[in-house]
């Protein structure tokens, strides 16, 4: 009896965390990059006063987008809470941060453009999602 029950708790717990397989996400455009999400994400935008903002969410998780001169450029966070790479992605120098404790800080990517930066973060127990979504940015 103690198997069916423990069996039965593990394919519940197995089927409330299946993720969306990626040849169902979609891909969002906001004019200078692209990048793909989970289906049922959503894209919004948001008042910037000296650059363009906006992201895509689930309701639950939030991950946005700064495209100005003055993108954060993830300055507060350190090799002792995050996992800090330093890389060149569609030809520009990008720093990628993601928290050594899941959950316990920001997740995201920085892009110097030159005089113009894109930066996108968010916070998710999820990473591995977010990640995902990171990792298919394709500046135009």
């Amino acid at each position: 009896m103690k198997t069916i029950v423990f069996l039965t708790i593990c394919c519940l717990m197995l089927a409330c965390n299946k993720e969306e397989p990626r040849s169902e996400w979609k891909t969002f455009d906001f004019d200078t990059f692209t990048l793909e999400a989970p289906s049922k994400w959503i894209e919004f935008s948001a008042q910037g006063y000296d650059s363009k903002v906006g992201g895509v969410t689930d309701g639950k998780d939030t991950l946005t987008y700064d495209y100005g001169m003055y993108s954060y450029r993830f300055t507060a966070e350190t090799s002792k809470t995050h996992i800090i790479t330093e890389s060149n992605r569609d030809g520009y120098p990008t720093k990628m941060v993601r928290p050594r404790k899941p959950g316990e800080g920001l997740i995201g990517i920085y892009y110097n453009l030159g005089v113009i930066q894109l930066t996108l973060l968010g916070r998710s127990r999820n990473e591995n999602t977010f990640m995902q979504i990171i990792e298919s940015v394709k500046i135009k």
